[in-house]
């Protein structure tokens, strides 16, 4: 039998905490249906405190941890899940009450503790130096911020789940579902994860943030005149704008005004611009029945192979493929 344990600390969000013990001990209830001579559990789900202290979580959710510090030899599986997300500064301030259980983080790694974190909790991993040199992904809409943070770690905002060694990485909240059938299908077997899958309606087809992205979606800075650029794209999208364009809407030399906007944004303008183009094009597939020419038209392009190409770069979905998946109608 496998020991999990699940990390719990002050904020953490109550879905981060139960969601993964729902799967996992579902998971002994489905393996016992597959095989009648399978009688004991798979898995023992426990809730490990940094300090050994109940937790207040999200909502109110008052948890007890069911495993203390000193026994964390005896753990398999760690997972750190997600603190509720505020702003960058709550996070810091999590981030600095849970450091104290950095040197436990590294112990465990080091005996051979195979440890997960998804959503805000691969900040946890980053910030014990778990992550330096590795490939990881993080909550899509925090990894501008994560990657100024800690620029050791290569993130692969591309993949959903990330695994490097014994560390394990995901992306947003419900990423988790996704994090637990990968780990049940490597403890156990195919058979039960794919069960599983069925049963909690997990769709293990889904393998990427890509899709789920919109750069509108992102943190906050404090320029107000990169700002007033930004709403000013937004409100149009539909007319042929260049970096030049920008750059004499913002009064200022064109290379000013791109190391300015990379500075506040974190990435070049004619990035941001395209991204800002298919995000628009994102919410007419979903929300319209407009042929994709037209849609295409109306974000600023007049090539639809181009458009085309470009879209399924940075969703890693066709327009097609996007609407079938996400359309409202």
């Amino acid at each position: 039998m496998k020991t999990i344990a699940i990390l719990i600390f002050d904020g953490v969000m109550a879905s981060s905490i139960f969601g993964p013990a729902d799967l996992f001990n579902i998971s002994n209830t489905l393996s016992k249906h597959i095989d009648p001579n399978q009688t004991a559990d798979l898995f023992d789900v426990r809730f490990l405190s940094v300090d050994d202290k109940p937790v207040q979580a999200m909502a109110g959710v008052t948890i007890e941890p069911t495993i203390l510090c000193k026994d964390i030899a005896n753990i398999d599986v760690l997972l750190i899940g997600g603190y509720h997300y505020v702003n960058n500064q709550s996070l810091i301030e999590h981030l600095e009450r849970v450091a104290r259980f950095n040197q436990q983080l590294i112990a465990m790694y080091q005996n051979g503790t195979t440890i997960c974190a998804f959503c805000t909790g691969s900040f946890t991993l980053a910030q014990a130096g778990l992550l330096d040199d590795r490939q990881a992904t993080v909550s899509w809409w925090l990894a501008q911020f994560f990657g100024q943070r800690f620029p050791k770690v290569e993130l692969a905002m591309d993949k959903l789940v990330v695994q490097s060694d014994l560390i394990w990485t995901a992306g947003a909240t419900t990423a988790y579902a996704s994090l637990c059938i990968k780990l049940v299908e490597k403890m156990v077997n195919h058979q039960l994860a794919s069960q599983l899958s069925r049963i909690m309606l997990i769709d293990n087809n889904r393998v990427s943030q890509m899709p789920y992205m919109s750069v509108q979606t992102t943190v906050g800075h404090n320029d107000k005149v990169i700002s007033d650029c930004q709403f000013w794209l937004q409100e149009n999208l539909a007319s042929p704008i260049s970096v030049k364009g920008m750059s004499e809407y913002c009064a200022m030399s064109e290379r000013t005004f791109i190391r300015r906007f990379k500075a506040a944004v974190g990435i070049p303008p004619g990035s941001y611009l395209q991204q800002l183009r298919v995000d628009a094009a994102k919410q007419l597939l979903a929300n319209t029945s407009l042929a994709l020419d037209t849609i295409v038209s109306k974000v600023g392009y007049d090539d639809v192979s181009a458009f085309r190409r470009l879209f399924t770069k940075l969703t890693q979905l066709t327009p097609r493929a996007y609407r079938v998946s996400f359309s409202a109608r």
